[in-house]
């Protein structure tokens, strides 16, 4: 696995866009306890559009897995649990070899890879469902008791299942939007 200097600068490129993306988008779910329930569905939707560029520059294996890697440092950075960098690292893998079995070329290969990448998201909730007592310490620090109320009765344990199901059906519907905006970019990659 080798990296030339423009794949170097294609991964940190659209890893920077991508965590952008995230980050903009996510602060939506600060304000509501029920956007933040909903924001494993919006977010992987408008993160599709920068990685799905990116997988127009993506041009041999270990370009996805190392943006994974990335991503989940920066998001480990920000205070997020540890589960966070060992998903990442493990999905961002995952993702890559998907999309290497269609040669970054095949499109259910890219739509599938993709969804395993932003599986990564769960690692940001793995507290919320599975450390609950510390994570819920945490926040009623930064938020009063009544949002930190709301968001417990929006997360009972079940709802661990659904928010997968979110993050999977928000990646493919943001492959789609992501491939719609840029179809030059995806005739020109020779992206069937």
């Amino acid at each position: 696995m080798k990296f030339s200097s423009k794949d170097l600068i294609n991964v940190g490129i659209f890893t920077v866009l991508y965590v952008v993306v995230i980050v903009v988008v996510g602060q939506l779910s600060a304000i509501l306890p029920i956007t933040q329930v909903i924001a494993p569905l919006y977010l992987p939707v408008f993160a599709g559009i920068p990685f799905m560029l990116f997988l127009t520059r993506v041009t041999h294996f270990g370009m996805v897995t190392l943006m994974g890697l990335i991503v989940g440092l920066i998001i480990l950075a920000t205070g997020q649990s540890y589960w966070v960098l060992l998903i990442a690292a493990t999905l961002g893998v995952l993702g890559d070899v998907v999309m290497n079995l269609g040669h970054y070329k095949r499109w259910p290969n890219l739509v599938l890879g993709y969804v395993l990448f932003s599986l990564m998201m769960v690692g940001t909730v793995v507290p919320l469902y599975f450390m609950r007592d510390a994570f819920i310490a945490k926040i009623s620090a930064r938020h009063d008791a009544a949002w930190v109320q709301q968001l417990v009765d929006w997360t009972p344990p079940w709802m661990f299942v659904l928010v997968i199901l979110m993050i999977a059906v928000g990646a493919v519907a943001g492959a789609y939007l992501g491939r719609a905006m840029l179809r030059k970019h995806f005739e020109r990659a020779g992206i069937a």
